[in-house]
């Protein structure tokens, strides 16, 4: 099975840029470590669209990784990486 290529879109790289240095590597690492086998790994948001669903990956106890997955292309999109209690307003 081939592994995913992750893209980050530039609202994740802020949300990045914004988080302590040592839990963005964490949220990396852990995005990194799923390209194999995603979908043990995420939920499924109920309000994203059925075309094109949303997923949460729990990276800690208060923060999600919101991602699109491109079955088509290998492609996990990483959308936003967020605080748990604000993640979630968008979708």
């Amino acid at each position: 099975m081939r592994s995913y290529q992750v893209k980050y879109t530039s609202r994740a790289d802020r949300d990045l840029g914004k988080l302590r240095p040592e839990t963005a590597r964490m949220v990396v690492n852990t995005i990194h470590s799923i390209r194999d086998d995603p979908y043990i790994h995420i939920k499924k948001l109920k309000a994203s669209n059925s075309n094109h669903p949303v997923y949460s990956l729990r990276i800690r106890r208060d923060v999600r990784a919101l991602l699109s997955i491109h079955e088509d292309i290998l492609v996990i999109h990483v959308l936003e990486v967020e605080y748990r209690k604000i993640s979630y307003r968008d979708f």
